[in-house]
């Protein structure tokens, strides 16, 4: 994953005239452990993930901590968010930490940092009216009043992109009219995605394709900042599609990922992505003006457009199942999650509440 995470706190446009802020672990994503991530399933697993806060029931949710009051929003049988008030005393961050921790499958790697955000930031957030804080793939609605140390008011669910906002595949596998669509963002000279397509991809489509009601995209998303070759890689698949098909797309997809330490630091690569397409068998009497001419240029950059302004992804391989970014791409039990978490969050909406159909 091309995303180096850091602490930190960054502005982030989200909608006209709306902006959050991050908050991130110290490490890097890839390296935070995902333990078993409560949204998107049994409710009684949050509470079982906060026993050490002696979380005690009360009318409409729990108290835990100091005098710290939460509830879960429930719907189809599963968590789809946390909410939570109480006094911003030590003892109640520290909570809070863990009640993130135990949603998000992060833990106690995600929780310390949830924890240092309200004591750096408490004060500052007091009297701003609601504010979202981007927390990995989840948001967190923050709501500060009072003096120091303030009553905070929160609200974890995950982010969600209405999948209108994507745009059309560069390429897919799968039936048109699937219920769940798997949408991988992905750069040809990234490593981790290729650990994605060569490792991942292969069991997502036994696994998971194999349903019938799942269908897999491909995103271009060249980080040409970082990987200079990754526009021209992504401009060669297009022009061997177009030459030669999906069959041949795909099989020059994989060819890419298996040799890509062979072309990422050639000044001009493509004469060896010609080589390559010629070993692979595939139509290479146009490849080499394609390439030249730049002829699918601006379809690989319209691509990266979108990808970077529109949706502001921040890294590669970034996985979305619908609308529903996915943290640990790698387990397949992930994206049955979010498949459920999905489906629990449009049958809420679909009762025209802001929450759900029931909360404990």
């Amino acid at each position: 994953m091309t995303r180096p995470w850091r602490r930190l706190r960054t502005p982030l446009q989200t909608g006209p005239g709306r902006s959050t802020s991050r908050v991130t672990a110290l490490i890097l994503a890839a390296l935070v452990p995902i333990a078993f991530a409560q949204l998107g399933n049994d409710p009684e697993g949050v509470v079982a993930e906060l026993q050490s806060y002696a979380p005690t029931a009360v009318e409409g949710g729990y108290v835990a901590a100091n005098e710290f009051q939460f509830s879960l929003s429930v719907s189809e049988g599963v968590t789809i968010a946390v909410e939570g008030t109480g006094v911003l005393t030590d003892a109640n961050v520290r909570f809070l930490g863990a009640l993130i921790g135990a949603a998000s499958g992060y833990g106690d790697g995600i929780s310390g940092p949830v924890a240092d955000f309200f004591r750096t930031n408490g004060a500052d957030l007091a009297g701003r009216g609601e504010v979202p804080i981007e927390v990995m793939e989840y948001v967190m609605f923050v709501d500060v009043i009072g003096d120091p140390p303030g009553e905070v008011t929160v609200r974890f669910e995950p982010q969600r992109i209405d999948p209108g906002r994507f745009p059309e595949a560069a390429h897919a596998i799968g039936p048109d009219d699937a219920r769940y669509v798997v949408r991988e963002f992905s750069d040809f000279q990234c490593p981790f995605c290729a650990r994605y397509a060569l490792e991942i991809l292969p069991y997502v489509r036994e696994a998971l394709l194999a349903r019938g009601d799942v269908r897999f995209e491909l995103h271009h998303y060249p980080l040409k900042s970082i990987h200079p070759n990754a526009v021209v890689a992504a401009e060669a698949s297009e022009c061997v599609a177009e030459e030669g098909g999906e069959e041949a797309f795909w099989a020059f997809h994989d060819a890419l990922f298996e040799r890509q330490a062979g072309w990422s630091q050639v000044p001009d690569p493509v004469d060896t992505f010609v080589a390559m397409a010629a070993e692979l068998e595939l139509p290479t009497a146009a490849l080499a003006t394609c390439l030249r001419t730049g002829r699918h240029g601006d379809v690989v950059e319209a691509a990266y457009q979108v990808a970077s302004r529109d949706l502001m992804l921040t890294g590669t391989p970034t996985v979305f199942v619908n609308g529903l970014k996915l943290g640990d791409y790698g387990d397949v039990d992930t994206y049955e999650r979010l498949m459920r978490l999905g489906d629990a969050i449009d049958a809420a909406r679909s009762l025209g509440e802001d929450g759900a159909d029931g909360s404990e």
